[in-house]
């Protein structure tokens, strides 16, 4: 039974653009040559750690998803502990709610960006006037306390 897995890992930002790009086209392949679907890759790009590894404090994020049978995690995290120019790995398992989560979330992003780019606002349905009301409040006798008088 297939699954849905997202894999993030971060690879060596020493690395030029070019060597960066094949490092994530073998891990894709690897992924597609034992029996997985790529979903998405997203190049997220350069970060600060938020501790060294290996004296390197910057590090190139890339994320993937995919769908596969679990026992093809366990050949793609080998083929990452192998390749040194890859610094560290995360993948985890999405089930249907956190997928739809995903979903909903780039929907909303995409509208997002349409609106930035001059795109049409969405209006609401119907344009709703609330009326509000302020009542006086009751008049109420309040009792005056006599002042206090201090004697020298």
């Amino acid at each position: 039974m297939k699954r849905f897995y997202e894999c993030t890992y971060i690879v060596n930002p020493g690395l030029d653009d070019a060597q960066i790009e094949s490092t994530a086209n073998m891990i894709e392949d690897t992924i597609v040559k034992n029996g997985g679907e790529i979903v998405s890759t997203e190049h997220i790009g350069r970060k600060r750690l938020a501790y060294p590894i290996a004296k390197k404090h910057n590090g190139y994020y890339v994320s993937v998803e995919f769908r596969a049978e679990g026992r093809l995690i366990e050949r793609v995290e080998r083929f990452m502990t192998l390749d040194e120019n890859i610094m560290r790995y995360l993948t985890i398992q999405l089930d249907d709610r956190e997928l739809e989560a995903k979903r909903a979330r780039a929907v909303f992003l995409q509208q997002q960006k349409e609106i930035e780019n001059g795109g049409v606002r969405p209006e609401p349905a119907e344009s709703a006037t609330v009326e509000t009301t302020v009542e006086a409040p009751a008049e109420d006798t309040v009792e005056e306390q006599p002042e206090k008088t201090t004697a020298d």
